[in-house]
């Protein structure tokens, strides 16, 4: 995982505090002010954003650890405490937070195969075709008043999708050689 983003660290910061409380892991005093802690890497890897691997501190405390002992051994203390212990916080929000995120994308993108389908059918039933140019982005735009979401990627894979070999349309190009889409007639 590489930096976490502010929505994440907030989620962090409010899982710290409920595992450590609100006070630096490293002099033990509580924090004055909200502003006050910042997000600490117990073994001192950057990039290693585990919840076992981090606490709250006072920044000044952070500076501090890296020329004191004891600072150090209170970090490292931390770390195998907190392993031991298994706080696995972070597996714990990436998994809930990708599974609801997971969710909710496959819930739009079927919700925008719908959108593009419904076009489809009703513009192919009215008029026998369509023009293929301008279609994307009036998907896109009746997606996004529909239900609020909708990329011209998703509509586009869409389009792909019900227009593929074995799909009932097909985009071919009419009598001027503009492209359109139609009804197959053989699948």
């Amino acid at each position: 995982m590489g930096r976490p983003t502010l929505a994440q660290k907030r989620k962090i910061f409010k899982f710290l505090r409920e595992r450590d409380g609100n006070k630096c892991y490293l002099c033990g005093n509580e924090f004055i002010s909200s502003r006050e802690p910042i997000l600490e890497h117990l073994n001192d890897v950057w990039s290693d954003n585990r919840e076992d691997n981090l606490g709250l501190a006072h920044q000044s405390c952070n500076i501090k650890k890296a020329n004191d002992e004891d600072y150090q051994r209170i970090a490292t203390n931390k770390l195998e405490k907190n392993e031991s212990e298994m706080y696995v916080g972070e597996s714990f929000f990436r998994n809930d937070e990708k599974k609801e995120q997971a969710s909710t994308e496959i819930e739009i993108s079927n919700k925008c195969f719908a959108i593009t389908e419904e076009y489809l059918v009703e513009k192919i039933l009215d008029d026998g075709f369509i023009d293929y140019g301008g279609v994307i982005p009036t998907i896109v735009y009746l997606a996004r008043k529909k239900i609020g979401h909708g990329s011209e990627q998703s509509i586009r894979s869409h389009l792909q999708a019900l227009t593929s070999p074995v799909a009932p349309y097909e985009i071919t190009k009419n009598k001027k050689g503009k492209k359109i889409i139609k009804k197959r007639t053989s699948t």
